[in-house]
């Protein structure tokens, strides 16, 4: 995941004079590119994620309400390219080490990408990096804070580029083999060219190059005792072809032996080393932080207080505490978050094992985990740490036990906001399915992008086994 000292500013003030309209607002997979290219930003884990608007402003800025990044106006932006650059420049925080300067008409970027961009630049000593097909030269740019004067200075309809030559030797490249992915829409014909290229795009292609699954349960293999359609088909598929799979969930309730024993009784045989909760998650974040017999108060089922156990941690009845760790549970009670209420005001720090504010139950769905920190939250006005997805440790783990690495690993989940984003943010392939939480409409108006999207298993199943 990209740390959050290096931002996105995306440029997105100029008025498309080539091109005969708005480019900032042309369709891109169900919404405008401009929210599309932002969206992409956020997705990676660029924080913060400005967007410079100028030309067509007023139709520009209702495009981008209520997604995850500040809008600037650039009043001057007939001035050129210069004036947008100094406007987003001015708006980064002085934590801001370095920033990742988009412009508004290349769809095709990937979170991946961007987070490539971002790796190449704190493995080394170049201030900027620069994306380049077969020797030539592209945007998106990072460019280090040491430079940030420098483009300060810039006047007229003059970019980045005229810093390479004079810093050549601060510069480094960061080479791509699809030319797709770096394409911009300087006319409407490559506009239409890329859009019929992607729409063409067979998800069997991606399929075909995975070689290990991180695969959430509830709403995917399951919703309550009720089983989901492809759930015997996936876990043949996974055996057939020999895929290594992590079974990984935000639901803390259960430990992993129980779920070894249901899917057992479902007529699925597996082993606890395929299954990784966020209890596991919150026992091994407090190991690293507190030290074994520290006393912890956990709220939630089984699954919290086995791997709180297994941590060597001393289990509080609630009297007194250094820790309260809160996983859901359905037999929580008001006095068990009264005695949590209580400590956590007290002084005890407040761990949640994961924030997703619903569960998907037979009858539909009902409070999650995030609903219970909310309580705490608002009785107490101490937010939580949250340790489970979409932060990083669970995908973390996952990867570590099956020694794969994110270019080959397919997240399959039915939460955007847990599932596919912490996917993304570690840079792995991800698979929306329908059938827990999401639903389609939800898609276009969501700043996180799946890469792929099935209505359930059985479909998933079918199109991967299409690629043979």
């Amino acid at each position: 995941m990209i740390e959050s000292k290096v931002a996105a500013v995306i440029l997105a003030a100029g008025g498309s004079t080539r091109f005969g309209e708005a480019k900032q607002l042309l369709e891109w997979d169900g919404r405008p590119l401009v929210a599309h290219i932002a969206d992409l930003a956020w997705s990676a884990g660029l924080t913060p994620v400005t967007v410079v608007v100028g030309a067509e402003a007023e139709r520009v800025i209702p495009a981008l309400e209520g997604r995850p990044c500040q809008v600037l106006r650039n009043y001057r932006w007939q001035e050129g390219l210069s004036s947008s650059l100094s406007v987003g420049l001015a708006a980064l925080p002085p934590s801001i080490e370095a920033a990742v300067f988009l412009p508004v008409d290349q769809p095709c970027l990937t979170p991946q990408f961007l987070q490539a961009l971002a790796a190449r630049w704190r493995s080394g000593d170049a201030d900027i990096i620069i994306p380049t097909y077969r020797g030539q030269r592209s945007g998106p740019v990072l460019f280090a804070r040491s430079l940030f004067p420098a483009l300060a200075q810039l006047s007229g309809d003059v970019g980045g580029r005229a810093l390479f030559a004079t810093h050549a030797d601060r510069l480094a490249t960061l080479p791509v083999t699809d030319p797709r992915l770096l394409a911009d829409v300087d006319t409407p014909e490559a506009y239409a060219e890329l859009r019929a290229q992607t729409a063409q795009r067979d998800p069997a292609e991606t399929l075909r190059a995975i070689r290990a699954v991180i695969c959430d349960m509830d709403g995917v293999l399951w919703r309550g005792k009720q089983v989901l359609p492809g759930f015997r088909e996936f876990f043949e598929l996974l055996q057939k072809r020999d895929l290594r799979y992590t079974l990984v969930t935000n639901n803390a309730s259960r430990t992993p032996e129980q779920y070894v024993e249901k899917l057992a009784l479902l007529g699925v045989t597996t082993s606890v080393e395929h299954v990784l909760n966020s209890a596991l998650a919150a026992a091994d974040y407090l190991a690293e932080n507190a030290a074994p017999g520290t006393l912890v108060y956990p709220v939630g089922g089984e699954g919290v207080h086995a791997a709180l156990r297994a941590r060597g941690f001393q289990l509080s009845t609630g009297d007194e505490a250094d820790y309260v760790v809160v996983g859901w549970s359905p037999e929580t009670t008001w006095y068990d978050m009264a005695k949590a209420t209580l400590l956590i005001r007290n002084g005890a720090t407040f761990i949640g094992t994961n924030p997703d504010r619903t569960f998907p139950s037979e009858r539909g769905l009902v409070p999650g985990a995030g609903s219970q920190l909310a309580l705490l939250e608002a009785a107490t006005d101490v937010p939580p740490l949250v340790v489970g997805k979409p932060e990083p440790i669970l995908y973390q783990q996952a990867l570590a036990r099956m020694d794969a690495s994110p270019a080959e690993t397919l997240v399959i989940g039915d939460r955007l906001d847990t599932d596919i984003l912490g996917g993304l943010r570690q840079g792995l392939h991800t698979a929306l399915l329908l059938s827990g939480i999401q639903r389609r409409d939800e898609l276009a108006r969501s700043p996180i992008h799946p890469e792929l999207v099935f209505d359930d298993l059985a479909e998933l199943v079918r199109v991967w086994e299409s690629g043979d």
